[in-house]
């Protein structure tokens, strides 16, 4: 029975990915792990199923990690992107596969040069297989096969949320991440040349498929970036950019956060202890977590927007991905949809149907995109095109 470890398991990502694993992944065993080895024990007993357990991880503890992943197939990295590079250096030395959810793309620059060492090790490392990065990858490299020369990729993402919270703010996914695409330079590759613009510019309206509509959608920091201007650049591409079309509420509270100074890292003084501001507004903020009453009801659209040419004439390709909230788990659609493609991707490598060796981003051809979207049908998520 081949072993797939999550590390990070119990966590807000990790979680929705063990779940996944949980119910599709019988015949592999899964291993939920974690800082706090009682969350990671608790969480795997929820599932009741022999082929699942929990345990203490820490990645500072060498010991301990070597114990973890011995005879592991896959390594899940579900942890936060600033330790993306120690994490892959963990799998390489335990030579294990690798996958995250992204390096927000200067730490995915930075893994990508891990490429001959992985390569060497005849085990491979695909980063960024979430949701965007990850399956706006691979919906770029199917858009991509359909046409001849590729001239322009643009991805967003939007959604429409009937969720009654009651709560004065709801963290989507990790607040340091959602602070770093605020605050950060975004990478937008312009007249073949990468560039970075002001957070939350370029601001464009974009039509999405009802329920979600018009959508104004602005650029921010992202890891697909690190990896299509170069991997078409053979194509003719000359223009690529992310842009998140998040609820303009969300926007301006999180921008006033920024704007007062609470997602600054630079340590303050108060009342004689030094404190650093990102760390208690992201505590106070993760304490908004609904609670179990509140069902979730929200339906989300990844889009990539292709423009270039087939048999000489100019053609315009949009691949969408629709996912809405699971109703069993009580999980949005966002998350849903980020947290599902590292169970399938896991469960590729474990099966044979990804192999070799090296860093790859997950736009690279190593994921069979019809395969892959036929898992994600699997689990209420479609994709599909439309001609402009």
């Amino acid at each position: 029975m081949e072993k797939i470890v999550v590390l990070g398991g119990y966590g807000e990502m990790g979680r929705i990915i063990s779940i996944d694993l949980a119910e599709t992944a019988d015949k592999f065993r899964i291993v939920i792990a974690g800082r706090d080895g009682k969350k990671a024990e608790a969480f795997a007993k929820s599932f009741n199923k022999p082929n699942i357990i929990g345990v203490g991880a820490d990645l500072n503890n060498h010991k301990q990690m070597k114990q973890v992943l011995e005879g592991a197939k896959v390594l899940i990295n579900a942890t936060n992107y600033y330790f993306n590079v120690q994490v892959m250096k963990t799998a390489l030395k335990a030579h294990v596969n690798y996958i995250d959810l992204g390096g927000l793309y200067h730490t995915t620059l930075k893994q990508l040069r891990l490429h001959d060492k992985f390569k060497k090790a005849k085990i491979i490392a695909l980063l960024g297989c979430g949701s965007t990065p990850g399956i706006t990858n691979i919906m770029a490299h199917y858009g991509a096969e359909k046409l001849d020369r590729i001239h322009e990729i643009h991805i967003q993402f939007a959604d429409k949320d009937y969720t009654n919270y009651n709560m004065p703010f709801v963290v989507p996914y990790s607040m340091q991440t959602v602070f770093d695409e605020f605050t950060k330079r975004p990478a937008v590759f312009t007249n073949g040349k990468m560039t970075f613009a002001d957070p939350l510019g370029g601001g464009i309206n974009v039509t999405f498929p009802q329920p979600v509509g018009k959508v104004l959608c602005r650029y921010s920091l992202h890891s697909e970036l690190a990896s299509l201007p170069k991997h078409f650049a053979s194509r003719g591409i000359k223009e690529c950019s992310f842009r998140g079309g998040w609820d303009p509420d969300f926007v301006n509270k999180t921008s006033f956060l920024i704007q007062a100074g609470f997602a600054s890292e630079t340590p303050i003084i108060v009342k004689g202890n030094k404190v650093v501001p990102r760390d208690v507004a992201v505590a106070l903020l993760n304490r908004f977590l609904p609670p179990e009453s509140v069902k979730v009801n929200d339906v989300e659209f990844l889009r990539v927007e292709l423009k270039g040419t087939r048999k000489k004439k100019e053609q315009t390709l949009v691949v969408y991905c629709k996912a809405v909230s699971n109703k069993k788990w009580n999980i949005p659609a966002g998350s849903w949809d980020t947290g599902v493609p590292l169970s399938i991707v896991a469960q590729m490598i474990a099966t044979g149907h990804i192999s070799g060796g090296g860093v790859y981003p997950s736009d690279a051809r190593n994921i069979n995109p019809k395969k892959f979207f036929k898992e994600l049908k699997k689990r209420n998520m479609k994709v599909f095109i439309a001609k402009r």
